[in-house]
């Protein structure tokens, strides 16, 4: 078995429509053969963390390393990825993690987090992480997207729920989001915005970067869909739960789950690319 994930895209093709370059890759594949550490890519890898970092070099070299080191040194979070693991398919029971078929204009991938089951004392938030990464990550597969855009339904959260969040997990996560994260985030939209989220928000604010911080865009619970569509997310891009084009949630989530489910070799070569990170 190869132990290096393989892609269902090829780098040339993304060089030829002129989203990275030639001398690009080759200028990471020259700094990765000199660091020793970082253990054998893809160039389809190397394409995905040149677009994450707009091209920028240094930045990319600085995204490889930090994605190799937090993955290597949070296993809760980035082992056991397959959808038909236990903690994987226990987020799915308690929130809606989804990726959705249909992309804006710019090419930016379209997620949402929403919760199912409101008892606060069935939320986990490790799981919840590790299902959102995995479902970030694996529509990545194919087609690389230009940006993500998340949204966050706050829907159904109590005061409570700040008892089962976790420092340590959400310091990882925040590390994770602003060094690692092999796509651009663009933008967080978080609807159904409340006190708690504020409260939330105070919890969170010490692990974000003011460039983060400022990506956060609140929405109330009162807030006119249609001017949401036409000012942040088009309805195309939606489901149609909040008015959107798309199909029920539900299905949709079934569906991403579909999809994911085919990638579980993928995951655990990933996993074996991280060891070797962690053996070196």
């Amino acid at each position: 078995m190869s132990l290096i994930p393989q892609h269902d895209f090829k780098a040339e093709d993304l060089i030829r429509e002129g989203r990275t370059t030639k001398s690009n890759v080759e200028e990471i594949r020259k700094w990765l053969s000199f660091n020793t550490k970082i253990p054998p890519v893809s160039d389809e890898q190397i394409v995905l963390f040149l677009l994450a970092c707009n091209n920028d070099l240094e930045q990319t070299k600085h995204t490889i390393e930090s994605f190799f080191q937090i993955k290597a040194s949070s296993p809760e979070l980035f082992t056991n990825r397959d959808i038909n693991h236990k903690d994987v398919k226990y987020s799915h029971t308690v929130s809606h993690i989804v990726v959705f078929p249909k992309r804006t204009k710019d090419n930016y991938m379209v997620g949402l987090g929403v919760l199912k089951d409101t008892t606060y004392y069935n939320f986990c938030i490790e799981p919840q992480i590790k299902s959102l990464f995995a479902a970030l990550e694996g529509h990545l597969y194919t087609n690389p997207p230009s940006g993500l855009i998340f949204i966050i339904d706050v829907k159904g959260v109590g005061i409570m729920h700040l008892t089962r969040l976790k420092l340590g997990p959400l310091k990882k996560f925040f590390h994770y989001v602003q060094e690692a994260l092999p796509v651009q985030l663009k933008e967080v939209h978080i609807l159904n915005a409340n006190y708690i989220m504020e409260k939330i928000l105070a919890m969170c604010k010490p692990f974000m970067k003011k460039e983060l911080y400022e990506m956060l865009i609140t929405h109330p619970p009162n807030t006119n869909m249609q001017d949401f569509f036409e000012d942040c997310v088009p309805a195309s891009c939606m489901p149609s739960n909040y008015g959107g084009e798309l199909g029920a949630l539900d299905e949709l989530h079934e569906e991403s789950n579909n999809y994911l489910t085919k990638l579980k070799t993928f995951y655990e070569i990933e996993e074996k690319q991280i060891q070797q990170y962690n053996n070196a």
